[in-house]
């Protein structure tokens, strides 16, 4: 906001609000209430006129009933010691008329009102300061109708007798133009750009200053400038200062402007400004060599003595002067009859000051042991403040107790209830969802401020039957606070750093909102103040409707779905190549940690150094990398552990993961957590940047269910330190039980405090948990045929095992088991791309994937070892999970058995595998059509289940696209429940060109008997939906038939529309139908042969058309054919 303030008040100082008791009930619980703004200090009046447009009857009302609240002015203090209003506070008000209990036409209520900005006086330094608000150009005034008398103006007497003259006042002049905020970070914005324009000139309408009196002049300019640059400053073409600014280092994180703030006296006469009406201040900036250098005005302030007079219709004084006297004798010039003053010493308790008037003088006497400010006005000229809206009741300071609170904007109140009613039924939590608005106006009165979250929050924690674990903040934030930028998101406001020029120092949190203390709040922002969060704090950044319906269901979905595969104890830890191998060894040592303490969990490792890389003009590549990770979400993670370098956008310069990767994921319901470890991938707070963080939660039916992630830089033992803070919170159970991840970040923030942590920030809901449940899958039983525990090449293997809570069976528990058997862990090299090799050991090769029923907590199931066995004998793994019936899960695994060797004498067997293919699903028939994006379906059988070992890759599952593009799809085989024998491959593939082709699976059994499977199929053009054949069974149709078509988006939601003409074109039927998952071949409800209506139809021949519209882009097909009626 362009700031100039000068003309109507032009002396204030602050008010100190009173600490009140803390409230059991707001204001706004009961009665009407009517919300005005106003934009700066000075006299208010509301009429007749304006209670009716607003929607009160001013002639059913008793004026004296009337009242008007407000808040202290000014941004709160962000301490929690700090005094501060509880609530909405009434202040002392007029209302001319009210004596005969009537508000007729001519009566009006006058009120003082405060800016939003907050302006004290220093007597000392004899100047003002002047603090401008960051988030709002409006301060508030509520009004009521009650049903007793309200809260009317004091009295203050002319004090009789002869007094020290007041003839003159402290005044100042504030200017500061709100336009550039570099880093696009932090609070400070500045003005006036001297880059193209060397000189800026700013007037002000003052008059009056007192001759030989002084100036105090404070000047506030930055630059960015890589060699030494300066300003002039002129006041009335006077130079009056010089302020020379350093050069800033040329480097990507280095500080990017430097500020340079300097006061100085000047007498009045000297810069020509008593003998001006207007004064005029001048900057001029010299640049500094080559390169970048650009200035920027900050801001700059003057206070001054004036002659005391009413200028214009409104004036407010005070003067320092007046302290030394016991009484001090005020005389005002230019005023007139009509000319009032009140005492805004306190501004809830303004008083009427009586005065004696003689022709254009005003004089009265009163106390000044302390400094008064006075306000002289012509009550006809006051001004109507704005009116906002009516506000319905509500009452935050007596909110039913909460485990969670969901603060919204009232935009997304709808989802935001949708949510809070998920985990009240699902979760079992307490759950209030509250408004911006609702807070502001209980905390701030009306105010937008960031700390009116944190007062609502703190209060609520501190109440005695307080349950509060988490705060989810519903709604994207912004570093711009008062819409200057287009298309702004600042809807829940995010804390912004009171740096907003360093790179590395600069930072969006929402940590802010825990600090609940009472030690805390003022937050330093540097390492010697370690604040601790007392909650859990998380955000989803949506900007939208959409986009807010989007997440709740993803949120929704994970708890009632996605609980059902072993992807969900999947832990893929990625890490970036170079830095002398830091981030591969940071990642390995937390792979390794949890591989060691929770061995149930499976952790796989995706380091860059071990792909290939391509240099591309815009540098290297790793097409095998991407791909890699690609096909690890698409196949399901239950974490994703990002550590290298990376940006808003992208991991890696090699581009592992890219925006265009993640809108291409369709990985529902298998949403991973991301935690990256690396910088801005998920800053939430820039309009003009939807990071790939950001866009991994907010993809439909793809992507993540949330992220521990940065908003800023952060450097590599910042990382680390989080990073390796997470896992040990993660795996922190509570009575065996698996925390919400509010909880989880809230330790891991507090036991790794360093300035660079609070960049990490959850982007998700607080409340939710990754798994549930504390039972546990223990394999009570391994040992082949021969009764041996040493499983070797070709054994017929049979294990049993139960789920059990807590030493005991959990006889209630009956599901579905998934099992994986590793072979012995391998030891790896990586390439040596920019670095020495690194070497890692995993667990990456896969004997055996199945699954088994579970009844009554017992489970068993038996298979045939391959013979691609590693030599060695060692210990196995296998990994199990399980879940039940009723949403319930567990983990387990085993490692007490031994692998390897060979079977010296097994069964016989020489028949190879048989395998139909499919593509997108089981209802494909050969070359039908595909989208460019699809899935290789293979249903595979042999009576010695089929071989996944990745030993002998010549006996590996390899799919063969166009006899040319191999992928060993190993992993992507499942044998079907308690049947070994047999199971499903399900390999995603995509970006498939226009046409036909051809794929071939060669498939192996566990005694390495070969097969080869073909198919062709045509890909479509572009990617839009194809309908590829419609047609009706029985037809013709005697009595009712069904409607069938094929497509090319298998898996995708669709709508589709059915409509009946007959041959001459009259429309007789139509259907929709919603379409989740479908299939290849859609089989649509059968179809009776009658009209909209119910009537049959008569004989003859009919079209059909049928419309297909996909719910994930919209894009839509159409096709017809021909049914003939027999009835």
């Amino acid at each position: 906001m362009n700031h100039q303030r000068i003309i109507l008040f032009v002396a204030l100082m602050a008010f100190a609000p009173v600490r009140l008791a803390a409230q059991q009930n707001s204001v706004l619980s009961s009665g009407q209430w009517y919300k005005f703004s106003v934009t700066n200090d000075g006299i208010y009046r509301i009429d007749y006129n304006q209670l009716r447009s607003v929607g009160i009857n001013p002639d059913q009302i008793d004026p004296k009933n009337i009242r008007v609240y407000s808040f202290s002015t000014g941004m709160l203090p962000q301490a929690n010691s700090a005094v501060r209003m509880q609530d909405l506070t009434e202040l002392a008000i007029s209302v001319t008329g009210e004596e005969d209990g009537k508000f007729n036409g001519q009566d009006f209520v006058l009120f003082f009102g405060q800016g939003p900005d907050r302006i004290s006086f220093n007597t000392q330094k004899q100047m003002f300061a002047y603090q401008n608000n960051l988030f709002t150009d409006k301060n508030f005034y509520f009004l009521t109708v009650s049903d007793s008398p309200g809260k009317r103006l004091g009295n203050s007497p002319n004090v009789a007798g002869s007094y020290p003259t007041i003839q003159e006042f402290d005044d100042y002049a504030f200017y500061e133009n709100e336009k550039f905020n570099l880093l696009k970070s932090g609070r400070e914005w500045f003005g006036e750009q001297f880059d193209n324009t060397l000189e800026a000139t700013v007037q002000f309408t003052i008059s009056g200053i007192t001759a030989n009196s002084p100036i105090k002049f404070t000047s506030a300019v930055m630059a960015q400038s890589i060699t030494d640059c300066s300003f002039k400053v002129f006041f009335n073409n006077t130079e009056i200062l010089t302020q020379p600014i350093a050069a800033v280092p040329n480097t990507t994180y280095a500080i990017k402007g430097r500020k340079v703030a300097d006061t100085l006296q000047l007498v009045s006469n000297a810069v020509l400004a008593s003998s001006r009406a207007t004064q005029e201040i001048k900057y001029q900036f010299a640049k500094g060599g080559m390169g970048l250098s650009v200035g920027y005005l900050n801001y700059f302030l003057f206070s001054f003595k004036r002659q005391l007079a009413q200028y214009g219709d409104i004036t407010s004084f005070l003067t320092s002067a007046s302290l030394s006297n016991a009484v001090s004798n005020f005389i005002v010039n230019n005023t007139s009859a009509t000319s009032v003053v009140w005492d805004i010493t306190d501004p809830f308790k303004v008083q009427f000051q009586n005065t004696n008037q003689s022709g254009t003088q005003t004089s009265f006497s009163t106390a000044t042991a302390s400094l008064k400010q006075f306000v002289v006005f012509n009550p006809a000229k006051a001004t109507a403040p704005t009116f906002e809206l009516k506000v319905e009741n509500q009452n935050l300071h007596a909110l039913s107790p909460a485990q969670l609170i969901i603060i919204t904007n009232p935009l997304f109140e709808a989802e935001a209830n949708r949510l809070a009613t998920h985990r009240k039924t699902k979760s079992g939590l307490s759950v209030q969802v509250v408004t911006t608005d609702q807070v502001y106006n209980e905390y701030s009165g009306g105010k937008q401020d960031f700390t009116a979250l944190r007062d609502f929050i703190r209060d609520v924690y501190r109440r005695p039957s307080s349950s509060l674990q988490n705060v989810l903040l519903f709604g994207r934030g912004s570093y711009d606070y008062k819409n200057r930028v287009l298309n702004n998101t600042n809807y829940v406001p995010i804390y912004e750093s009171v740096n907003s020029l360093s790179p590395l120092e600069t930072y969006s949190s929402d940590d802010y909102f825990a600090l609940l203390d009472d030690n805390e709040g003022d937050w330093l922002e540097s390492p010697a103040q370690n604040s601790t969060m007392n909650i859990g704090i998380g955000r989803l950044p949506v900007k939208s409707k959409d986009e807010a319906k989007a997440v709740v269901d993803k949120l929704i979905s994970y708890d009632t779905e996605s609980r059902k595969g072993s992807w969900h104890k999947d832990f893929l830890f990625v890490a970036d190549d170079g830095e002398f191998n830091i981030h591969q060894s940071q990642a390995d040592q937390l792979a390794m940690s949890i591989d060691a303490s929770n061995p149930e969990f499976d952790v796989k490792k995706l380091y860059l150094d071990s792909y290939n890389q391509i240099e591309r003009n815009t540098g290297p590549f790793s097409p095998e990398a991407a791909k890699a990770l690609d096909f690890a979400v698409r196949k399901g993670q239950a974490i994703v552990n990002y550590t290298g370098h990376g940006s808003e956008r992208v991991w890696m310069q090699e581009q592992v993961l890219t925006e265009q990767t993640v809108l291409s994921w369709k990985n529902a319901p298998m949403y991973p957590l991301f935690v990256t470890a690396t910088c801005e991938f998920g800053r939430n707070d820039d309009p003009f940047i939807i990071s790939s963080g950001e866009k991994i939660l907010l993809q439909p039916k793809g992507g993540g269910i949330g992220l521990v992630t940065t908003a800023r830089p952060v450097n590599s033992s910042t990382n680390f330190t989080l990073n390796r803070a997470f896992y040990l919170s993660f795996f922190n159970k509570i009575n065996n039980q698996f925390r919400d991840l509010g909880s989880i970040l809230r330790d891991t923030k507090n036991n790794s405090l360093t300035l660079g942590n609070r960049n990490f920030s959850l982007l998700g809901d607080p409340s939710m948990k990754l798994f549930v449940g504390s039972n546990q899958v223990t394999v009570d039983e391994v040992k082949t045929a021969s009764g041996s525990t040493t499983l070797k090449g070709l054994s017929n293997v049979t294990m049993k095992g139960q789920i059990k809570s807590n030493g005991s069976v959990v006889s209630s528990f009956s599901g579905e088991l998934e099992i994986t058997l590793f072979d012995k862990p391998t030891t790896e090299v990586t390439k040596g791309n920019e670095n020495p090799p690194f070497t890692f050991t995993q667990w990456s090769n896969i004997l055996f994937q199945g699954k088994a029923s579970v009844t009554n907590g017992a489970f068993q199931f038996n298979f045939v070892m391959p013979a691609n066995v590693a030599t060695t004998v060692d210990k196995g793994k296998l990994s199990a999970y399980a879940f039940s019936t009723d949403g319930g899960e567990a983990f387990g695994f085993s490692t007490n058995f031994l692998i390897g060797g060979q079977e010296p004498a097994p069964p016989s067997d020489t028949m190879p595998p048989t395998a139909q293919l499919f593509m997108g699903d089981t209802t494909f028939v050969p070359s039908g059509l595909v989208a460019p994006n699809t899935k290789l379906v293979a249903r595979l059988f042999d009576k010695s289940g089929i071989n996944v070992s990745g030993i002998n890759p010549d006996k590996s599952l390899v799919a063969t696209l166009d006899g040319k593009f191999k992928f060993v799809v190993n992993d992507y085989y499942v044998a079907d429940k308690d049947n070994f024998q047999q199971g499903t491959l399900t390999f995603p593939i995509d970006t498939l060109a226009k046409g036909k082709h051809n794929i071939t699976l060669s498939a192996s059994d566990t005694y390495n008997n070969t097969s080869l499977t073909s198919l062709d199929f045509v890909v479509s053009e572009g990617g839009q939906l194809v309908i590829e054949q419609v047609a009706n069974y029985p037809n013709p149709v005697t009595e009712s038939t069904q409607f069938w078509f094929t497509h090319n988006r298998p898996g995708e939601d669709l709508k589709a529309n059915v409509v009946v003409y007959s041959l001459t074109g009259q429309w007789v039927f139509s259907e929709e139908y919603s379409i989740p998952e479908s299939q290849y071949q859609v089989s649509l409800p059968e179809w009776n042969a009658v009209d909209s209506n119910g009537r049959k139809l008569g004989n003859g021949l009919y079209v059909i058309r049928l419309f297909v519209r996909s719910e994930s882009d919209g894009s839509n097909a159409e096709k017809s054919a021909k049914i003939i009626l027999t009835n």
